[in-house]
């Protein structure tokens, strides 16, 4: 399993000028086996899906809010020229969870609210040194929603890993294309990226206070801030939409995709970790499903997610 840092987004479909001036570049993080940095994650996403068909379906449509927050512990094992391989796990998590079929909101199909301790759950994966994370352990013992909040936190942590060994200048800009690899019924989905290192400014990780809430620290240090606008853009015919997966089942698509991820990262200039990150994200589907018989159903999904990675100092009773 991989994790490419220029991939800034998260698919939610699923079943988420001025002159430019010499400066010196960002100190990139010194990995020290032992040492953990500990990461507050919240992961809010709203998904609302509605299907037309002529016969019933096995799953019936929702309309869903996922709410997860929790603190990510995370640890390095070892570096070397092959990469740095940490250890994480979830020191708190809570995930609120509420699904309702859209013909009667009234009648809940699944609610829960879980209060998780991470004991013995451990995810472990590598730092490449061209920012990809590899090797992923433990990953498939978290359930659904933990294991969003994880990916949000190691594509932050990646892209600011990889931000800091492209040597990026103030008010430089640049621009990206990846392959949205992530099942879908939609073929030839693409995420176009537009990132820019927006300025310097102070900026401060959270840290716990005597009440035991988390307030902003006054250890106010430079960051780089760096937006990035990602737009989801469909290659393939709305007529004939169908995967290769979805032919060798005989099966045909066709339809529409679309989406827009902003995401703002801020690096520490002094020791080039991951401060904060911010994302906003909208996403939009409409596809029909066609079955080797001539039946087919309709569906229409739309999306929203918002996200925050923020660096945890002061932690009471940290590990």
């Amino acid at each position: 399993m991989k994790l490419k840092p220029t991939m800034t987004t998260l698919l939610l479909f699923l079943f988420l000028s001025p002159a430019i001036k010499a400066q010196k570049a960002i100190s990139s993080p010194a990995f020290k086996p032992g040492v953990a940095d500990f990461y507050l994650i919240h992961f809010k996403s709203t998904q609302d899906i509605k299907t037309k068909s002529a016969f019933s379906l096995p799953d019936e449509p929702l309309a869903a809010t996922t709410d997860v927050s929790g603190i990510l512990a995370v640890e390095v094992l070892s570096t070397d020229s092959s990469g740095t391989r940490f250890r994480t796990w979830f020191l708190s998590l809570t995930s609120d969870i509420d699904a309702h079929p859209r013909r009667g909101k009234s009648e809940k199909v699944f609610t829960g609210f879980d209060r998780t301790p991470a004991a013995g759950k451990y995810v472990d994966c590598t730092l490449q040194p061209d920012s990809q994370i590899t090797q992923i352990t433990g990953l498939d013992e978290l359930a659904s929603e933990q294991q969003t909040a994880w990916r949000e936190w190691a594509l932050r942590f990646a892209s600011a890993y990889l931000f800091e060994s492209q040597a990026r200048k103030l008010r430089e800009k640049w621009s990206t294309e990846e392959r949205e690899n992530s099942p879908s019924p939609i073929a030839e989905l693409f995420w176009q990226q537009k990132s820019q290192y927006a300025k310097d400014e102070s900026c401060a990780p959270q840290k716990v206070s005597s009440s035991g809430s988390f307030e902003r620290s006054s250890a106010q240090e430079p960051c780089a801030v760096i937006l990035t606008a990602a737009t989801l853009v469909q290659k393939s015919s709305a007529q004939d939409s169908t995967p290769p997966d979805y032919r060798l089942k005989q099966l045909r698509t066709r339809g529409t995709a679309k989406g827009n991820n902003d995401t703002i990262l801020y690096i520490s200039r002094k020791t080039g970790r991951l401060i904060r990150s911010v994302q906003d994200a909208t996403q939009q589907m409409d596809v029909t499903i066609s079955l080797s018989d001539g039946r087919s159903v309709h569906y229409a999904i739309n999306a929203q997610a918002k996200s925050t990675v923020e660096l945890v100092t002061d932690l009471p009773l940290a590990p």
